[in-house]
C-alpha cells in the first residue's frame, strides 16, 4: 500500500485528490515520517511535472496529473469547459484529469453506458454536469429535454438517430428544452464527451438523474 500512497503524493501537493484518497494518504503520512518528509518536496518544487517524472507515477496517475496541469490529450478542450460549466480554465482541466481516472467512472443502468460527475459553476446550479462514455454500439435511450442541453463530443462519435446527424470529436450540440432524441456510438472508439443538462432529462415521462459515486 506504501507504493501506490507514495504515487499520490504529487497529486495531493498539487490539491487534485479526490476525498477518498485524500483520506489515505493523510493517515499514511501520519503514521510513517518517510513519506511526510517526501510531501514536504513535493510541496517545495518550484517544478511540480518535472519532479513528479522524476519519481516515475504509474501511467495512470502520469495522465491524470498531465491532464489537471493543462498537458492531456484533452486539454484543447479545456477553454471550452470552462465556458460551458462556468468555471475557471484550471478548474476545467482538473475535470478533464477525472477522464484518466477508471475508478471516476459510474456504470449506469442502461448497459455500456458510464458517468462522471462534478460540480460546475453558479449558473449550472439546476444541471447535471459530467462526462459520459458510451462502449460502440451502446445505446443512449430516447429522452427529452428538460432544459437546454449542451454536448460537447471529445473522443468519438455518436449518431443522433431521431435527426440523422452524425457528431464528432469538437463538435458542440445543443438541444433546446423540450427535444427528444436517442444516441448511439458508433465506429469501434469510445464516445466521450461533456454534458451540460439544465434541468436533466426524463426517460419515457420519468425525470431521472445520472448515478454518480
Amino acid at each position: 500500500m506504501t507504493g501506490d500512497v507514495r504515487e499520490l503524493l504529487p497529486l495531493y501537493a498539487l490539491g487534485i485528490l479526490e476525498a477518498d484518497e485524500i483520506g489515505v494518504v493523510e493517515r499514511a503520512i501520519a503514521s510513517d515520517a518517510s513519506l511526510a518528509a517526501e510531501l514536504a518536496s513535493f510541496r517545495e518544487a518550484s517544478d511540480a511535472v518535472r519532479t513528479v517524472i522524476e519519481v516515475a507515477p504509474a501511467p495512470e496517475v502520469m495522465r491524470r496529473l498531465m491532464a489537471s496541469v493543462g498537458g492531456g490529450r484533452f486539454d484543447a478542450f479545456a477553454d471550452r469547459l470552462a465556458r460551458i460549466f462556468d468555471v475557471t480554465v484550471d478548474r476545467a482541466r482538473e475535470f478533464l484529469g477525472l477522464i484518466e481516472r477508471p475508478a471516476s467512472w459510474v456504470p449506469q443502468v442502461v448497459p455500456g453506458i458510464f458517468f462522471v460527475h462534478f460540480e460546475g459553476g453558479p449558473a449550472t446550479a439546476a444541471a447535471d454536469c459530467g462526462f459520459v462514455r458510451l462502449v460502440p454500439g451502446a445505446l443512449f435511450p430516447p429522452h427529452t429535454h428538460l432544459g437546454t442541453e449542451i454536448t460537447l463530443i471529445l473522443s468519438g462519435k455518436v449518431h443522433d438517430v431521431t435527426n440523422d446527424r452524425v457528431i464528432g470529436p469538437g463538435e458542440e450540440y445543443v438541444r433546446p428544452e423540450g427535444s427528444t432524441h436517442h444516441l448511439v456510438c458508433i465506429g469501434d472508439e469510445d464516445c466521450i464527451y461533456a454534458s451540460f443538462a439544465n434541468n436533466g432529462i426524463s426517460i419515457a415521462g420519468v425525470r431521472v438523474r445520472p448515478t454518480k459515486n
